[in-house]
């Protein structure tokens, strides 16, 4: 895929599912795992289910640490960094996640919290370590390799 446009090709999407049709054995049951919310979305919302084979199912799965984040959990790092004045770090994967009121942990970066992007917890550390006289969290969301 070269471009955004091919993602909209129903001609395109037509033929791919006759394919998975063809492939499918008929005798055999199919079921995938979308882990993600995101893939479940747009799973839905672009009609991909309905082109499948009857045999081939979708189940939706737990959702990444990310998606199925308690919004508390993000609304309990903006107030520290926005009321208690702490250097709050995380991945950027979480700095769009919606919190409540209107908020994100970009939004809140917007209305003066200091939040910063970090690619490891090393950088976390080299952070605070940088600014003894401040304190600084990290909010460790994702796999576990995170």
């Amino acid at each position: 895929m070269n471009y955004v446009d091919e993602f909209r090709d129903g001609a395109l999407a037509q033929n791919i599912a006759a394919r998975l049709r063809a492939e499918a054995d008929p005798a055999r049951r199919y079921r995938f795992m979308e882990f993600c919310g995101g893939h479940t979305h747009a799973l839905a919302r672009y009609g991909v289910v309905d082109l499948l084979p009857h045999n081939v199912r979708m189940i939706h799965g737990p959702g990444c640490p990310v998606c199925v984040l308690p919004v508390g959990r993000i609304d309990m790092a903006i107030r520290l960094a926005l009321d208690q004045g702490v250097t709050l770090c995380s991945y950027g994967d979480v700095m769009r996640v919606p919190a409540s009121g209107d908020l994100s942990l970009l939004r809140a970066k917007a209305r003066g919290a200091d939040i910063r992007m970090v690619y490891s917890p090393a950088d976390a550390l080299a952070l605070a370590r940088g600014q003894p006289g401040r304190e600084v969290v990290f909010l460790a969301i994702g796999f576990e390799t995170t």
